[in-house]
């Protein structure tokens, strides 16, 4: 059954096109996810679905038996209502006879939130932008409408809450439409993605994992636009050359012959009809760089650290970590995170314990309020050279990998969005050749694209990387270990993957279901998961055999001058640091080959 139909859709802001010609279908069941750049019209798109405002052209067509639910992405920051006129809202729509089931349903549901019945009688403004958002999903859920859109619902929400939306929804038969730059939810919970790109509509055909299929299918589609591209250019180009050659050679004699000959090559340049050009993604095209080669060893490492307010945020933390490891710090709001992202940083004292850190290292951090750290007043090249001894050639040359060229280096923090600046505070962090990069939520205010690149980046950096997010889809993909911190407790778990299946173990304890351990083992993990985690390991392993490569070849370099062999002492270091790096490379790499032979064996059907 068809929900929403629209076709030939128009939208303009002044004299500016957002998209044209748009058209698409809404059916039961579906649910769909809206992607694309900031600025492509996502919202203004959803906001004409839902009717709140007019197309400049083309027609939408709802069906008529069926309600429509909306929820805008800054519903909840416009609304002077308390929490309890909001409950009252939604029930003065119920019937009499489901009257005492909705308003049961929607307590629970506010409780799971986190209100207390005391909080009812606050306005919805003072209240946090998480529960702000949690207050406008229960008002909209309990309404129970056919079909839904829904614009970021995600924002502001915990991990924890989000995971309980994207079950919901996944879980949910009716149909929806969803903007969102949280990728994971997008993969757990869409069933087909539409890309809005450059003023048109990509639809791309179902998938079980719609966003994992989409971005595959999306790198396709683009290589077919470069390649019809490249060629239209070099046809192109070719019948300009004919032109001009006939141009020059040409002689009175046959002049007429030559000037029919141009008209008829420009008459069919203009019957062409272009195709698009290929897109430009917007990257944070920048290689981030430590100080030190990654060579063995240890990073820093935390012992009996405790620290707490009201209550204990942890107690006993005590973790080892490598050089070049990469961990995440994970777990709800208020757990402590960004507490301890910022001892590790040295801007807070720990209750007891220490923090130690490999003596030659370089840390860098970069605080989730980072935007905030920078002048306003200031220029963007400036903020690059507050950061340390930086010339400016080279804090130039960072804002232009990150997009930021020209003279809008001049121009004063205060001018740029919230993702600009935070790619300001990228470029910052990349002037000061860090070891150990400490990161709190670094996605915040970025959009899919910038998502990824940032990610691409972060990947290819050689230090040691703890970064605490909300952003799943970021710590599945970088995260060796994962620190969990949750109501005073912690743990580590080794991937993001343990991490989510613990988790869901334990809410499936809590709902009475049998959990993860009562099932086979063969269910645990999938092969997809299963060949992630190898090829996460096999990556480990050949950071740490160039690692012990590059040790080498820097004390063979001692070797080969003279002086070296004046201190005997040092020589015989030397000798010894070089025998224990064969053995450990030697280990190293017999790791890396068990791995691969895993590997490879799961890319064989039983």
């Amino acid at each position: 059954m068809e929900l929403l139909r629209f076709d030939d859709l128009e939208c303009r802001y002044g004299a500016r096109e957002v998209f044209a010609g748009l058209g698409g279908v809404l059916r039961d069941g579906e649910r769909i996810a809206l992607v694309g750049p900031n600025g492509a019209g996502k919202s203004s798109l959803l906001r004409l679905l839902a009717g709140v405002d007019a197309p400049n052209g083309g027609r939408i067509v709802r069906a008529r038996d069926a309600r429509m639910g909306y929820l805008a992405q800054s519903v909840a920051d416009e609304t002077e209502a308390t929490l309890q006129e909001l409950v009252d809202a939604a029930l003065a729509r119920v019937a009499d006879d489901d009257y005492d089931r909705k308003r049961k349903l929607l307590r629970t549901m506010l409780a799971a939130f986190g209100f207390a019945p005391e909080e009812y009688a606050r306005p919805l403004r003072e209240f946090s932008g998480g529960q702000r958002s949690k207050g406008a999903l229960a008002h909209l859920l309990i309404d129970e409408p056919d079909y839904l859109i829904l614009d970021e619902p995600t924002n502001h929400l915990d991990i924890g809450t989000v995971r309980w939306l994207e079950n919901t929804i996944a879980a949910d038969k009716r149909a929806y439409l969803i903007v969102s730059h949280d990728r994971y939810f997008i993969d757990r919970v869409a069933t087909q993605i539409w890309e809005l790109d450059r003023g048109a509509l990509y639809v791309y055909p179902p998938a079980a994992r719609a966003y994992t299929a989409f971005l595959e299918a999306r790198e396709v589609r683009r290589e077919n636009e470069r390649r019809a591209y490249e060629t239209y250019i070099a046809e192109r180009d070719k019948r300009r050359a004919t032109i001009v050659g006939l141009r020059a050679t040409h002689t009175s004699s046959d002049y007429k012959q030559v000037r029919s000959r141009e008209r008829q090559l420009a008459r069919t340049e203009a019957a062409l009809v272009a195709p698009e050009p290929p897109p430009e993604v917007a990257r944070i095209n920048v290689a981030l760089a430590a100080h030190r080669r990654v060579t063995g060893g240890f990073a820093f490492e935390l012992a009996g650290l405790a620290k707490g307010y009201a209550a204990p945020l942890f107690t006993g933390l005590a973790i080892d970590v490598q050089q070049g490891e990469r961990i995440a710090i994970v777990g709800p709001n208020g757990a402590g995170k960004s507490t301890l992202l910022s001892i590790l940083a040295g801007e807070r004292t720990p209750d007891a314990g220490t923090v130690r850190y490999n003596p030659a290292a370089r840390v860098a951090y970069f605080a989730q309020n980072a935007q905030e750290q920078l002048d306003p007043d200031a220029s963007a090249i400036d903020a690059v050279l507050s950061a340390g001894n930086v010339p400016p050639e080279r804090a130039r040359g960072l804002l232009g990998r990150i997009g930021i060229s020209g003279e809008m280096q001049e121009r004063p923090v205060r001018s740029f969005s919230g993702g600009e600046r935070r790619r300001i505070m990228l470029a910052r962090l990349m002037a000061q050749n860090a070891d150990v990069l400490l990161l709190d939520e670094p996605t915040n205010d970025l959009d899919i694209a910038s998502r990824e690149a940032l990610e691409s980046v972060l990947d290819e950096y050689a230090g040691t990387l703890v970064v605490v997010s909300h952003d799943r889809y970021l710590l599945a993909r970088l995260a060796e270990r994962v620190l969990w911190i949750e109501n005073g407790q912690w743990g580590v778990l080794e991937g993001y993957d343990a991490y989510e299946r613990s988790v869901r173990e334990r809410e499936d304890r809590a709902a009475g279901a049998p959990v993860e351990a009562d099932r086979p083992k063969t269910t645990r993990l999938t092969p997809l998961k299963v060949r992630s985690k190898l090829m996460v390991q096999i990556a480990t392993a050949e950071r740490e055999i160039a690692g012990f490569d590059a040790r080498k070849a820097e004390i063979d370099a001692l070797f080969a001058q003279p002086d070296l062999y004046e201190d005997r002492a040092r020589v015989k270091a030397l000798q010894a640091e070089i025998e224990g790096l064969a053995v450990r490379s030697e280990s190293a790499l017999a790791r890396w080959e068990e791995l691969h032979a895993q590997l490879e064996a799961t890319a064989t059907p039983e």
